[in-house]
């Protein structure tokens, strides 16, 4: 079976469960039929890019969460749904205040590099 397709359907069943919404409620929000939401849920198909990214969105699910399925912990992932919800001049100051904090760890970094 395709990691991938199993990835994605785990991640979309779970959530639209979480939402207690039927795949009727789901396949309307998301534009597509009951059945090939089904047919995703159950690892038969593979969403468009499109309707990957509408359901990451309408579900609230990070894609990182897809490619990198064991690579972030929860503190990251809490820390990038929070970055969604910042306007331009939070994300400005949440920037320069990161960059403050691991400028001894990026010169690091960079004398190894030299």
């Amino acid at each position: 079976m395709d990691i991938s397709k199993t990835l994605f359907a785990t991640m979309v069943k779970n959530a639209r469960m979480d939402r207690h919404w039927t795949q009727e409620e789901l396949a309307e929000k998301l534009g597509v039929s009951p059945t090939y939401l089904g047919d995703l849920e159950r690892h038969k198909g593979t969403p468009s890019l499109s309707l990957f990214c509408k359901a990451m969105r309408l579900l609230n699910l990070s894609a990182d969460d897809y490619v990198y399925p064991n690579g972030n912990s929860d503190t990251y992932k809490q820390l990038l749904r929070l970055l969604t919800h910042c306007n331009e001049h939070q994300l400005q100051i949440l920037l320069a205040t990161a960059t403050a904090m691991l400028q001894p760890n990026l010169n690091a970094s960079n004398d190894v590099k030299e």
